[in-house]
C-alpha cells in the first residue's frame, strides 16, 4: 500500500465515523475541529489548558458525550472550587458519588469544598466516608483534624492527629501540627501536662 492509498483510506475511516451533520457517528465521541475526540481524550486535553474557562467547556464537553464520566464530574468539581465556586464544586461531587460512592478522593474533595464553605462538621462527614472505606488513610486523619482545629474543638483535632501519627509517625507536619494544639491546649489549662511530654 502506498503512502497516498494509506492516507485515503485513513480519510475514509475518519469520514466514516461521523455522519451527514459533522457529529460523531459513535457514541462517546465529539468532533473537536476535524479530529473525532473521545472523553479520556478532552480530560487530558483539559488537564494542558491554562485557564479554568477552557477547562470547563471540556470536562462540559465530555459529560455531554458521557455523563457518568467520575473523572469528568471530579476535575470539573475540582476546577469550580478552585473558582470559588464551591457549592456548584459539591453538585459535581454529589453527582459523582452517585456514580461511584466508595471514591476516597470524591469523598476528599466533596470535604475541602465543605471547608472552603465553612461548613466544617459536613467536611468531618466526608472525611469519615473515607475512614470507613480505608481507616489507615493518615490524608483523611489530617482533613479531619484541621476541620476539627477550624471548629475550635482543639481536643478532637489533637486525636485525629494522633491517629494519623500512629499509621504514620514520621509525617512531620502533622507532628508541628498536634504539637502546636498541645501548646495552646496547655496555655490554656486544658492540660496537666507540658506538651514537650507528647515528642521524643
Amino acid at each position: 500500500m502506498t503512502e497516498d492509498n494509506s492516507m485515503d483510506e485513513q480519510d475514509r475511516i475518519e469520514q466514516s465515523r461521523t455522519n451527514e451533520t459533522g457529529k460523531a457517528a459513535s457514541e462517546g465521541e465529539s468532533e473537536i475541529g476535524s479530529r473525532v475526540i473521545s472523553p479520556p481524550q478532552l480530560l487530558k486535553k483539559a488537564g494542558e489548558a491554562d485557564d479554568y474557562d477552557e477547562k470547563l467547556r471540556l470536562y462540559d464537553e465530555a459529560l455531554k458525550l458521557d455523563p457518568a464520566c467520575t473523572d469528568a464530574l471530579l476535575q470539573k468539581g475540582f476546577s469550580l472550587d478552585r473558582m470559588g465556586k464551591s457549592e456548584e464544586a459539591l453538585a459535581c461531587y454529589n453527582r459523582a458519588l452517585e456514580i461511584d460512592p466508595d471514591n476516597m478522593g470524591i469523598w476528599c474533595l466533596k470535604g475541602f469544598a465543605f471547608n472552603n464553605l465553612g461548613k466544617f462538621d459536613k467536611a468531618v462527614d466526608c472525611y469519615d466516608e473515607v475512614l470507613k472505606i480505608n481507616p489507615e488513610d493518615v490524608f483523611a486523619w489530617y482533613q479531619k483534624g484541621v476541620s476539627f482545629e477550624a471548629m475550635g474543638k482543639l481536643e478532637d483535632a489533637v486525636e485525629c492527629y494522633d491517629k494519623a501519627l500512629e499509621i504514620d509517625p514520621t509525617d512531620a507536619l502533622i507532628r508541628e501540627k498536634k504539637l502546636k494544639l498541645l501548646a495552646i491546649l496547655y496555655s490554656e489549662g486544658k492540660m496537666g501536662d507540658s506538651p514537650d511530654k507528647y515528642f521524643n
